[in-house]
C-alpha cells in the first residue's frame, strides 16, 4: 500500500511541476509583407497622403504626400513633421517602397498591410519603422 502512495504522490508531483513550468515560447509568425502586384494596386489611384509614426512609443510623426508626378509608381514628395517640411523622392519598384527625403541613400521599405490604408512599414524588410495610415 506503501508503494502505491509513493507512486501516486510522485504522479502527482510530476504533474503540478510539469504545468509550473515554463513553457517554450511560441515562434514568432513570419510577417506577411505585400508582393508588389498588392503594393502597386495600394498605389494604383491617385496621389497619397500619409500620415505617419516612429520611433520609441510612435513620438516621432508626420504627413507625407506623395505626387505621381514622374511615373505612375513614382514622384515626388514632401514629408511634414510640425513647421518643417521636407522635400524628396518616392517610388515603388517590385514589392520595395523607396522613400529619399534629401539624407543619404534612399531607405527601401517593405509593407505589411494591417487593416485597410494602414500599414507598417519594415526597414530592408526586417526592422520595424514606422507605420502608415493612408486617405
Amino acid at each position: 500500500m506503501k508503494s502505491v502512495l509513493t507512486i501516486i504522490a510522485a504522479a502527482a508531483i510530476a504533474f503540478v511541476v510539469s504545468g509550473c513550468a515554463k513553457q517554450a515560447p511560441a515562434s514568432k509568425p513570419a510577417l506577411k509583407l505585400m508582393n508588389a502586384k498588392e503594393l502597386a494596386k495600394e498605389f494604383k489611384k491617385g496621389s497619397k497622403v500619409c500620415s505617419w509614426k516612429a520611433g520609441k512609443k510612435g513620438k516621432d510623426k508626420g504627413t507625407d504626400y506623395y505626387y505621381k508626378d514622374i511615373s505612375a509608381m513614382s514622384g515626388n514628395a514632401d514629408r511634414v513633421m510640425g513647421k518643417a517640411t521636407l522635400q524628396g523622392k518616392w517610388g515603388i519598384s517590385g514589392d520595395t517602397l523607396s522613400l529619399n527625403f534629401g539624407i543619404g541613400k534612399p531607405q527601401l521599405y517593405k509593407l505589411q498591410k494591417v487593416k485597410k490604408k494602414t500599414y507598417t512599414a519594415y526597414l530592408n524588410g526586417k526592422k520595424k519603422k514606422m507605420t502608415f495610415k493612408c486617405k
